[in-house]
């Protein structure tokens, strides 16, 4: 990659067209050289980008073509660096003050799984129509959409609705509460 003297003159000067080509020599290899650094692609763009924008601010300060390309390597590799420990210290800050236990991670996984075993059994164990209006709902869809493909009314969808609440509050009453409390929140969207 040579700059070559003109362009590089055009550009101590001001010329945009001059920046833009040689922006568009350097960018994509120095997003690739920040990337090495251990920063995401986003990251890095933002890191060039910052660095082009600062070079443009002080390009009658540059000698030559080449204390462009070196400036211009420098200060990504420098950026990136400052960005990456900054990354770091900010991921070990939260790890240290917000500590996710593994354990915690697995029982929770496991309770949730439990209940969701345990609301299934009991959404089987309902009438057939009061298990599609339940399983609909928990699906997202509303009242009108299950009446719709249940080839019945809306008051009765709403009556299947009831029906099943009342009843998985019947099979699940030893069910921790919040359970229940989310299955009824969900299913009175409508």
């Amino acid at each position: 990659m040579v700059i070559s003297e003109r362009h590089f003159q055009q550009f101590i000067k001001g010329d945009e067209k001059s920046f833009e080509s040689i922006f568009c020599q350097y960018y994509k290899t120095l997003v690739s050289y920040a990337m090495r650094h251990d920063l995401e692609l986003m990251e890095a763009e933002d890191v060039v980008l910052e660095i082009f924008h600062h070079i443009w601010q002080i390009r009658e300060e540059l000698k030559s073509p080449a204390a462009l390309h070196s400036l211009l390597f420098t200060a990504t590799k420098n950026r990136t660096l400052n960005v990456a420990r900054n990354l770091k210290n900010r991921q070990k800050l939260i790890s240290e003050n917000f500590p996710v236990k593994e354990e915690e991670e697995s029982q929770d996984y496991l309770m949730e799984e439990e209940m969701s075993h345990l609301l299934n059994e009991a959404i089987n164990q309902l009438p057939k129509q009061c298990e599609q209006v339940i399983i609909g709902l928990l699906e997202g869809k509303s009242l009108q959409e299950i009446a719709d493909n249940m080839q019945i009314s809306v008051n009765s969808a709403k009556t299947y609705k009831l029906r099943a609440i009342q009843s998985l509050r019947s099979l699940l009453k030893d069910t921790p509460f919040l359970l229940l409390i989310i299955l009824i929140r969900s299913t009175e969207t409508d």
